[in-house]
């Protein structure tokens, strides 16, 4: 439903398979222990949930697409916030940057 009801459907369907991808790569990063994270961390589908609505509320309330915003949001706040290590949180912030750009 919430894929209709944005009114800039590109950009949402964008960044949403870009944060689909993005939480399937930390979340899958679980299963290699200390290989993939320094410490384990509890991300789920509700990080991912929260983070389309906040996705949705952005652009509906910005007319250019805040990047940047987006990017701080999902990296220090909805997943981040589960983070406690340095180096997992650096990690964390090049995924997004890789994966949120307004070139993709």
């Amino acid at each position: 439903d919430i894929l209709d009801q944005c009114s800039r459907e590109q950009e949402f369907k964008t960044i949403l398979f870009s944060l689909c991808y993005f939480h399937a790569c930390v979340a899958e990063r679980r299963k290699f222990g200390p290989q993939g994270w320094n410490r384990k961390y509890p991300f789920n589908t509700g990080d991912l949930t929260i983070s389309v609505n906040v996705l949705y509320n952005y652009l509906e309330a910005n007319s250019q697409v805040p990047w940047e915003d987006l990017r701080y949001l999902f990296g220090e706040i909805m997943y981040g916030g589960h983070i406690t290590d340095d180096w997992d949180r650096r990690l964390c912030r090049t995924y997004l940057e890789e994966y949120m750009q307004p070139n993709q």
